[in-house]
């Protein structure tokens, strides 16, 4: 993970909240400020992609704010010039820097093959300051794109084997009668440690944290928070009952008189899931209900557009039974979305929706292409949602999400096309070893889970008063602070880290 980029730009499997645009004023005269009309021009400068001048406005219309002393439109300049900042972070490469890149990592590529791929426009890039930018980790997407290249990497190869391996001996042991829903459980513990060091931190001001921990839910009817150190910080319970699972503490850091020290345990147990569903046993929709109404909206970063309603409409066809068509909806996703790194971070400063970016790109990582799976269904009347928060294929807790869609008499039912999809880049598998890979993660799915929030875009318990990262998909802690100009997450993800242990199997 690059230092520079912050530890926000490395988790891929993640999905990032929406911010508002321009900066708020706090007079109320009928001619603008000085301070509305910098922010204004900022604002029109930012919307064309000339970062360097709109943070200069920006700026200067944060003065003006505290000068006319206005502090909340002064934290919003703040706010959008990080906003910015994290745009030029996802998409760092010149040009030039892009084709130095290309060579480094593909060496045995004639450069004739690798300026095609520049100028085809494939390459995810945007512009700032009139010319284009590329996507920090354009290298890998380009492997995920071209599986004979993805398989001239031997690492790649060893990593994805060893996901595989692990998955279909899952697959391969008995899964116990029809009825059973869920088995096998495994006993998992989590710990997070934070060790940041004093000269990190303002002087003071207040440090808001959100610990992402395990919830209960259908697979994962235990958990437990087990040791707090230390505990002063604790503003109110973990939040292991709701829908996104949370310790919240906050830090007064005038109070603080040396680093600051936290350590957060918490236990699971999670089951695996086979659902055996008989298509003609599936029962009617409560189309008023609320559970009904909640999981076939649109909005946040599960956006149903016309295109995507449309889209749905003609995979689904005249396909009526909601088990038949959520399998036809996962199947179009599996054989048409090409797994990617994601610029989560540019995305919502830009007020794009992971749903949409996926629908006009074919591309996407697991969070992107499951919350595309959501909105699909969604359009045509299937209740589902985007669930997630770790993998541990490896041992180890690294961010992944997927998908449920919800069934009359049988619940929740999982699906993860991005696990699906991991088949593709096995070398020497065949066909119909590929198919039952594919098959066995549309209504089952591996214990090798920690689910930490029921559907993207949850708010955090409580929810955060200013922007913060990683809100549709927590999968590290979450931070806000009142008197830090850094980014907060860029500065304090590098002090993280977090481990796991398997208790029971």
């Amino acid at each position: 993970m690059r230092k520079k980029a912050g530890l926000f730009l490395a988790l891929v499997s993640v999905v990032i909240l929406c911010a508002s645009i321009g900066c708020g004023s706090g007079t109320t005269t009928l001619q603008a400020s000085t301070a509305e009309s910098l922010a204004e021009e900022a604002a029109a400068e930012m919307e064309q992609g000339n970062l360097t001048s709109a943070a200069d406005l920006y700026q200067q219309a944060r003065e003006a704010y505290q000068d006319e002393g206005d502090e909340a439109g002064a934290r919003e300049c703040l706010n959008h010039i990080q906003d910015m900042t994290m745009i030029e972070l996802a998409y760092p490469l010149s040009e030039d820097e892009l084709r130095e890149k290309l060579e480094g990592s593909f060496p045995d590529v004639p450069e004739e093959e690798r300026e095609s791929w520049v100028a085809s426009g494939e390459l995810e890039h945007i512009t700032i300051d009139g010319e284009p930018h590329y996507f920090y980790d354009v290298a890998s997407n380009i492997r995920f794109r071209n599986v004979a290249l993805f398989q001239d990497d031997a690492q790649l190869v060893s990593h994805y084997e060893m996901g595989y391996d692990e998955l279909t001996e899952i697959m391969d042991e008995p899964r116990g009668e029809p009825w059973q829903s869920y088995t096998r459980p495994i006993t998992y513990r989590g710990t997070h440690t934070l060790d940041v060091p004093r000269d990190v931190l303002p002087a003071s001001g207040l440090l808001k944290i959100w610990f992402p921990i395990a919830i209960i839910t259908g697979p994962q009817p235990a958990v437990r928070v087990t040791s707090i150190t230390p505990d002063t910080y604790v503003v109110g319970p973990p939040s292991i009952d709701e829908d996104i699972g949370v310790v919240y503490m906050e830090v007064h850091l005038e109070d603080l008189g040396g680093d600051l020290k936290i350590d957060v345990q918490f236990e699971f147990e999670h089951y695996e899931q086979h659902f055996t569903v008989d298509p003609g046993k599936v029962g009617a929709y409560d189309t008023e209900g609320a559970l009904y109404q909640e999981y076939t909206s649109s909005g946040g970063n599960i956006l149903v557009t016309p295109e995507i309603a449309e889209t749905a409409r003609e995979v689904v066809g005249n396909e009526v039974n909601p088990y038949l068509a959520a399998q036809k909806l996962n199947d179009y996703v599996v054989d048409n979305i090409t797994y990617s790194f994601m610029p989560h971070s540019a995305l919502w400063p830009r007020g794009e929706a992971e749903s949409v970016y996926v629908h006009e790109n074919r591309h996407g990582d697991c969070g992107a292409q499951s919350m595309y799976f959501t909105s699909l269904c969604r359009a045509v009347g299937i209740p589902a949602r985007t669930t997630g928060g770790w993998q541990l294929f490896t041992g180890k807790f690294s961010g992944h999400f997927w998908a449920e869609f919800f069934l009359p008499n049988y619940g929740w039912v999982p699906v993860d096309p991005t696990a699906a999809e991991i088949a593709d880049y096995i070398p020497g598998l065949s066909d119909a070893e590929r198919q039952d890979f594919k098959d066995f993660f549309f209504g089952n799915q591996d214990h090798l889970r920690c689910v930490v929030q029921k559907d993207a875009d949850v708010a955090l318990i409580p929810p955060a008063a200013e922007p913060v990262m990683l809100v549709a998909a927590l999968q590290q802690p979450a931070y806000n602070c009142d008197t830090m100009e850094e980014i907060p997450v860029a500065v304090l993800g590098d002090y993280w880290s977090m481990q796991a242990e398997v208790l029971s199997d």
